[in-house]
This record gives C-alpha cells, structure tokens and sequence, in this order.
C-alpha cells in the first residue's frame, strides 16, 4: 500500500512540473499600468511658482530617472556589502529528522575465514540494533579559517566598489547640473524669442498675401512682385525654423527637471534676464590640482587600485592550506544505544599541493593588474587635465563670442529703429523692415545662446575640477529647501570657494576663488 501511495505522489509531482505553461500580460493589465504611470508622474511634482536656475537643478537631482537609477544601484551595491559580511560567519547548522521503518533493519553476522565470508546458517541469530522509528536533532558548528580571510578580502573589495558607486552618483550629479545649466538658459532664450518670432511670422504672412493681391490687379510689375514675395517665403521659412529650433528646448528641461512631458511652468530669467557676464579669477595650476584630487573618475581609480591589491591578497591566501574547525552537539532517540546524546569536536587541514607551481604565475599576474590600474590612472589623469584646459580655454572663447553677439545686437537694434523711422516716412518697403526685425531676432537669438554657452563653459570649469554642488544629505531635503542650498552654495564658489569648503564636507575646495559681480543663476 505504501509503494502505492509513494509511486501516485510521484506522478502527480511530475504532472505538476510539466503543466507550467507562459503567462501571457493581458492588454487590460498593460493599459492599467500605463494610466497608473501617467496619473504617478502627473501627481509626483507640483509647479506653483516660476522656476529659477536654483530650484530647476535641484528638482533634476531629486527626480531625475538616470539619478535614481544611480542612487538605486549604489544601494544595490551596499547590500553586497551586508551580504558578504554575513559570509564572513561561521556555520551553525541546525537540523532535525524522524524516520519509520516498516519492518525491523534485523540482521545477521557470520565469521570471515581466508578473505572469504562463511555461509549463513540455516537458524541464524538475527540481532537488532535500530528501532523502526527513531528522532534525531543535531547543531553543529562549523568553520573554515581560509574560507574566513578569502572572505574578509572580498568584503573589503566590495566595500570599495560601493564606494566606486558612490563616485559614479556624484559624477551623474555633475552631468545633470551642467546640463541643467544650459539647457535652462536655452529654455529662456527660448521662451523669450518666440513671443517675438510669432508677431513677426504673421506680420510677414500679411505682407505676402497683400503682395498676392497687389500681383493679382496688376497694380506692380508681376517679376518685382514675385522677387517680393520669394524674400518674404525665404524669412518665412527661416522663422518657421528658427521657431522649431526652438520649441523644444523647454521640453528638453522639463525632461531633467523629472516632470511630464507637457507640464506648464514659467522661468524666473525670461521676464527680467541679467545677462551678468561672470568673471573667473581661478589659477590654472589650482584648478589642476584641486581636479586630481576631487574628480570623481579619479577618485574611482584610487578605489580600483585598493580592489587590484585586495585580489592579489584573494589570490595568495587561495593558495594556503584550508583549515576546517568542527564542532557539534546531537541526539538520536535509538533506545538501543547507550548514549542518546553526545557532543563531537574536530579539525581538518586539506591543501592542494600542486598549487606551489601556480604562485609565480599569480605574483606575475598581480604585477600585471596593479601596472594595469596604474597606467588607467595616468591616463585619467591626462584626460581631467586635458579637460581642465579646455574648459578654461572655452570659458574664455564664450566670453568673447558673447562681447561679440552683444555688440552686434546693438547694431542690429539702432540699423532696426533707423529701418522703422524710415518705414513711417514710406522711405523704405514693408519688406526692408520685416527683413531687418527678422535681422534683430536673429542678433537677440545669437547674443542668448552665446550667454547660454557662457554660462555652460563657467559651470563647466567647476565641473571639471570636481566641486560638488550639493550637501551630503540633500536627499533628505525638500525642493524649496534644498534650491536655496544650492543658491548659497553658488554664492560662494563666486565670493570664496573656501567659504563653500567649510560650508559641507561635500565641497573640499580650499584654495580656488572666484570673483563675480552678481550671482549667475
């Protein structure tokens, strides 16, 4: 009866494995998790006011999908840590079993003459020497000394790749402020020029249907007509551009900032813009060496070095005797033994002997990992230094090309006053002065963008040297709380950069000082 039952249970288990079919997402599912997405992301920011430089950075930093994702994986890698930690334990194995025999395990022994057993009686004693049921409970304790340091060793590397993670998040930090900087002042150029580049599309679309007309009756020569109307299609088509170019560039903030697509929010700098050129008066050699010591991609190769030295430390210790230390306390109801309960300690050393050819290969292979990290090292600090001089070298060729745009606005703005003074005194076409309002939009647009550029290069030279921009707890802080940090934080990197390094140890700046007149966010 009881094969039975077991052969019955073993089919029915393998019946049940074998019927696991795909689960196909249901259309109605996906639609669900879709419109929770969009009521989440509609819900999960509130615009109230206009936003500022400040508060646009801070809500990128906080909100921002690529920032949670670092954030997410630098917790993914702390959990390694723990986990690694707990390998560090010893064993402590509990366990208990109960067993039941249908029929007693009887049997009998006969005597061993010349290597050959004797044959078995035809009465023989059978002796028992187990019951049909017995219980057993056990805890032992177990422990491997080489499984212990080869264990240390990695809860050390992963430590430092935690670390690396930590780096990676700042560096992330820093990529999304620089590009919040520039594309904020490119959402306000933005926002700025298209409420003048639409009066001027429909003005120059009523000057082309009025040109139409004037063609239509005959009232103008029909070729003086068609050269009209091919200039103003031409500025059409050149607005119609420039208008396209820009409407995307307050989508692509909303995006950095971590708000839906198609929120409505307004800018603080469209209604009053500045336009503060602001002065740098850092040391070259200051900025090299405050970059080599501060920049996150560098700061990454110290920690890879540490983890290169630790697996050379894995390598050597894997090649040492294991030492196996066991210890137990157990019980077994077996009312035919004499002792129930008993305790049990030993000890094991096992070693590969073979293993003593592979230390040299291992030393060689160790010299050639830390020359590796070595050499990566260098090369990261060739390239922040190369950044460094660009940055510097940009700074200065923005603030140039900015002198120069707005030099040219100011032209372009008295040649568009002399244009419509004459247009009143009918001395020049409707067409002259279209063109040149065209002229001035396109001289206003050029000045914005190379103050955007400008103020891109001077973030970028924080940037390049490693300055953090944030507190280390600003992901405790709200939106409002933490622009406001971000605001003094840049009033002092433009006053005294050492002011911001007794600030918070996120900012250790100490000998940089930047000068400004006003503050650039």
């Amino acid at each position: 009866m009881l094969k039975k039952s077991l052969l019955a249970l073993s089919v029915v288990a393998l019946a049940s494995g074998c019927s696991v079919t795909p689960n196909v997402i249901t259309p109605q599912s996906l639609e669900t998790t879709a419109l929770s997405d969009i009521e989440r992301l509609a819900q999960e920011q509130a615009v109230e006011a206009a936003i500022s430089l400040d508060e646009a950075i801070a809500r990128a930093v906080l909100n921002n999908r690529d920032k949670k994702l670092k954030s997410l994986e630098a917790a993914l890698a702390q959990g390694q840590i723990d986990l690694v930690r707990h390998e560090m334990l010893p064993e402590l194995t509990a366990s208990a079993g109960y067993s039941k025999r249908s029929e007693y395990a009887a049997s009998a022994s006969v005597n061993f003459t010349d290597g050959e057993p004797d044959a078995l009686g035809p009465n023989p004693a059978y002796s028992v020497s187990q019951g049909r049921e017995r219980d057993t409970q056990d805890v032992a304790f177990s422990w491997n000394v080489l499984d212990f340091g080869l264990s240390y060793v990695r809860a050390q590397q992963h430590a430092d790749r935690y670390l690396i993670t930590r780096e990676r998040e700042r560096k992330v930090v820093h990529n999304i402020t620089q590009d919040v900087r520039a594309a904020y002042w490119r959402a306000v150029s933005a926002e700025r020029l298209l409420s003048k580049i639409n009066p001027l599309i429909d003005q120059a679309s009523d000057a082309l249907a009025n040109s139409r007309q004037v063609e239509t009756q005959g009232l103008r020569s029909p070729l003086d007509a068609l050269y009209y109307q091919r200039e103003l299609l031409d500025i059409l088509r050149a607005l119609q551009a420039l208008r396209q170019d820009l409407m995307g560039a307050k989508t692509e903030l909303s995006a950095l900032m971590g708000l839906k697509p198609g929120t409505q929010f307004s800018l603080v700098d469209v209604s009053n813009p500045a336009f503060v050129v602001p002065e740098l008066s850092v040391g070259l050699a200051e900025m090299e060496e405050q970059a080599l010591q501060q920049r996150p991609e560098l700061v990454e190769t110290h920690y890879q070095k540490r983890i290169s030295a630790a697996e050379t430390k894995a390598a050597m210790l894997s090649l040492l005797p294991g030492i196996q230390l066991t210890a137990g306390s157990y019980r077994d109801s077996n009312e035919y033994l004499l002792n129930q309960d008993w305790t049990s300690v030993g000890a094991q050393i096992s070693w590969n002997m073979l293993d003593v050819f592979k230390i040299g290969a291992e030393r060689r292979m160790a010299e050639t990992r830390e020359a590796l990290t070595e050499e990566q090292r260098l090369a990261t600090s060739m390239a922040v230094l190369t950044q460094v001089h660009l940055s510097r070298i940009r700074y200065e060729q923005a603030r140039k090309s900015f002198d120069l745009a707005t030099q040219y606005l100011g032209v372009a703005e008295r040649i568009g006053e002399q244009t419509r003074n004459a247009a009143e005194h009918k001395r020049m076409s409707q067409l002259d002065l279209i063109r040149e309002s065209l002229n001035t939009v396109l001289a206003e647009l050029r000045r914005d963008v190379a103050y955007a550029d400008l103020q891109n290069s001077y973030g970028r030279v924080f940037v390049t040297i490693g300055m953090d921009l944030l507190p280390q707890d600003y992901q405790t802080l709200n939106v409002e709380a933490l622009g406001q940090e971000i605001g003094q934080r840049f009033d002092q990197w433009q006053h005294s950069a050492q002011g911001a390094q007794s600030a918070e140890a996120a900012a250790p700046v100490e000998s940089v000082q930047v000068v400004t007149s006003d503050k650039t966010s």
